[in-house]
């Protein structure tokens, strides 16, 4: 038998080349071992879980959650809006390329600032 340590290469064997992560090996976790040692318990009950489960028995619940969700987020319930979004369209993924041959300036404000701004304008001017 031949040793781990070698590769057959054509008609010979040849030492293995350590790869990137070998001196890593000694770390990782065993089977059966746990990293989190302090963390959710086996067998403790998942609140999505139970939740989930809850909605499939009462679908008419779940459409009180949508309703709710939407209605908060009419009033400006922004943590509503987002989740929304969220489960929607996927939580955004913040990249940005810039490309240019001269130089940029680039100019952040809050974004109320551009609401007021734009609230100031009379109504034809927007268009």
């Amino acid at each position: 038998m031949v040793n781990k340590n070698y590769v057959r290469y054509k008609d010979h064997y040849r030492k293995k080349s350590p790869s990137r992560g070998d001196h890593l090996k000694q770390y990782q976790w065993k089977p059966g071992e746990s990293g989190n040692k302090d963390g959710r318990p086996t067998g403790q009950i998942s609140l999505v879980e139970e939740l989930k489960k809850y909605l499939r028995r009462h679908p008419e619940d779940a459409q009180a959650v949508i309703e709710a969700l939407i209605k908060q987020g009419k009033i400006g319930n922004i943590v509503a809006t987002k989740e929304m979004l969220d489960r929607i369209d996927g939580k955004v993924a913040e990249r940005h390329k810039l490309e240019a041959d001269i130089p940029i300036q680039l100019n952040f404000m809050p974004a109320q600032i551009l609401l007021d701004q734009h609230s100031d304008q009379p109504e034809d001017e927007l268009e």
